[in-house]
């Protein structure tokens, strides 16, 4: 848990405002008791809110955005692109600076958030790339600053978040492959401790369910979200089950889409003659295979620019922490085949 400006008072036996005023420079503290107060904060590992002051006035601009995951993705995904393109216009409409930073879960157990934007200098930061079993998914609700998480929900005092109703967007594909007579469906999975996937799986068996559709557990391939190992898990299944055992792939990236339609064709197959596909994202990737994916476009600019813009008004107090959900479209192109 971090350590707080409460825990520094506590442990100096001043009061909180005392702590404040002494790490901002106020000249109403003694220099004894200044000095003390650093030292104490030193010692419990504080990292002191320097841009409080300033935020309470709106002067500061300063914000980040934290990636977690990102260097172990070996294969180009332009979805972190199209986000990042989104925060971006919306730095320039608001008028704050931005600065990237990639972090990963060791980086989160040996540093709070708070610490982390203390050290990058910023006021407060949109994260995205968090797993369930990230420590930041437990200690964000404490934190002092300001953060929006994307595609995760947690709850604080000072924590907001831009989602997508996942689980009904992945019900309607589902709902798009059955209603287009495929029952034979292999379901691509992400990260299992991720929770787009969770949800997006929760979603599929909404749709299994409405339509008495029995979920067969040896349909499920389990990736980690990358186009390598889809690519390599599909060639696995294929190679086990062959085409007598399932008509379409469900896949919930388009990452995972693409590795599979990589693998369906490098084996003699084609889609959507001999297997059907079924993305999620709406990345520009998409518009450029052979043949273009059908997808669910989850909007990704528009996630990234509601992120920062939610970010700027919890800073500037004209909002407090909320919950975001955007809207999604299913966009229907040539990788589905109609059995009926």
């Amino acid at each position: 848990m971090p350590v707080t400006i409460r825990d520094v008072a506590a442990a100096s036996g001043v009061a909180i405002g005392t702590v404040s005023r002494a790490l901002n420079g106020y000249p109403d503290v003694s220099d004894a008791t200044r000095e003390r107060i650093k030292q104490v904060a030193d010692e419990l590992g504080y990292a002191p809110n320097q841009t409080a002051q300033s935020l309470s006035s709106k002067r500061v601009r300063n914000i980040g955005i934290f990636i977690s995951g990102f260097l172990s993705e070996e294969v180009f995904n332009d979805f972190d692109i199209m986000l990042l393109r989104g925060s971006f216009k919306a730095a320039l409409d608001y008028g704050v600076n931005i600065s990237l930073h990639l972090i990963n879960s060791e980086i989160q157990e040996q540093k709070s958030y708070d610490q982390l934007c203390y050290e990058c200098g910023v006021a407060g930061a949109m994260l995205f790339g968090l797993k369930t079993t990230d420590p930041y998914c437990t200690t964000l609700s404490q934190s002092e600053r300001p953060v929006v998480t994307v595609d995760i929900p947690l709850k604080g005092e000072r924590t907001g978040c831009v989602l997508l109703d996942d689980r009904r967007a992945e019900a309607e594909a589902a709902q798009y492959l059955i209603d287009r007579g495929h029952r034979k469906i292999a379901i691509v999975h992400g990260g299992e401790d991720a929770a787009v996937s969770i949800e997006r799986f929760a979603g599929i068996k909404d749709a299994y369910q409405a339509n008495g559709i029995e979920l067969d557990p040896a349909l499920s391939i389990y990736t980690d979200f990358t186009h390598d190992d889809a690519a390599a898990k599909v060639e696995r299944f294929l190679t086990e089950h062959g085409a007598e055992d399932v008509t379409a792939f469900l896949c919930m990236s388009d990452l995972i889409a693409i590795g599979a339609l990589r693998t369906i064709t490098r084996m003699g197959y084609r889609v959507p003659e001999d297997f059907s596909v079924v993305g999620y994202d709406g990345i520009e990737l998409t518009k450029f295979t052979s043949p273009p994916l059908t997808t669910v476009n989850q909007n990704v600019r528009d996630k990234g620019y509601e992120a920062v813009r939610l970010l700027c008004d919890m800073l500037a107090g004209d909002k407090g922490p909320q919950t975001v959900t955007l809207s999604h479209t299913l966009i229907e192109r040539g990788s589905v085949r109609k059995l009926l």
